[in-house]
């Protein structure tokens, strides 16, 4: 299987979360100049506004330094895959796209552990107290099937605007890598599988799904090409 990934996306994102850092502390550190002033109501915001930068680029940095993981992980899952694969990662409107010889699969990686559970696309975490104590850093589990909606209807739209007579199925696909992960999905609009079962339901997947030669030369092509940012 073949792979591709921008790496400077990634960085830019570890360089984003570092300005926010530095910047919220000087916020933090402006607050407390401030608190010996006649302003100092205004101390409060400053403060407040620098805990929330802090953790904004202390997030935004874990992230940047968790994606290459993320990306080996599922590299590694469909390492078996011959050439016709290809896993393109923070190159597309998506943000892990799969093509396949029989179809295209958009994936929401997360990377985190403990209790997960979905019900009717309500998702809930169990609160930890090593969560707790990691709330800066930690990753966040947000909406997976309501992102990964998202991925699916932005790249069809991509597709469509670009290579009008292909016909392609965009799969979407919830995948948590962390073998530590418990999950308890009751109902999902989309497939949430842990990252040992993704190789065979893409399998079993594409034994459904149809894609004629000349429409994988075509999304081969349009995936080369490096998308308007």
């Amino acid at each position: 299987m073949r792979t591709t990934a921008d790496q400077e996306m990634l960085l830019r994102g570890g360089r984003a979360g570092q300005l926010a850092t530095f910047i919220s502390l000087v916020m933090v550190f402006a607050g407390l100049i401030v608190s010996f002033t006649q302003y100092r109501v205004a101390t409060f915001l400053l403060i407040g506004l620098g805990v929330v930068m802090y953790t904004v680029g202390s997030r935004s940095q874990e992230q940047a330094a968790r994606e290459p993981w993320l990306i080996k992980q599922l590299t590694d899952a469909l390492a078996e895959f011959d050439d016709r694969y290809h896993l393109y990662s923070h190159a597309l409107p998506a943000e892990h796209v799969l093509l396949t010889p029989h179809g295209v699969f958009a994936l929401i990686v997360r990377g985190m552990d403990g209790k997960i559970r979905c019900f009717k696309d309500k998702w809930v975490r169990a609160l930890t107290l090593r969560r707790a104590l990691r709330f800066f850093t930690e990753e966040s589990l947000g909406n997976p099937t309501k992102e990964v909606q998202r991925d699916v209807e932005k790249l069809a739209e991509y597709i469509q605007a670009r290579a009008p007579g292909a016909q392609v199925d965009v799969q979407g696909v919830v995948v948590f890598a962390n073998p530590a992960a418990q999950l308890e999905i009751t109902s999902a609009s989309f497939p949430v599988l842990p990252l040992t079962r993704l190789k065979s339901h893409i399998r079993k997947a594409s034994g459904r799904m149809e894609m004629a030669p000349e429409t994988l030369r075509t999304l081969t092509d349009l995936f080369g090409e490096r998308p308007p940012r």
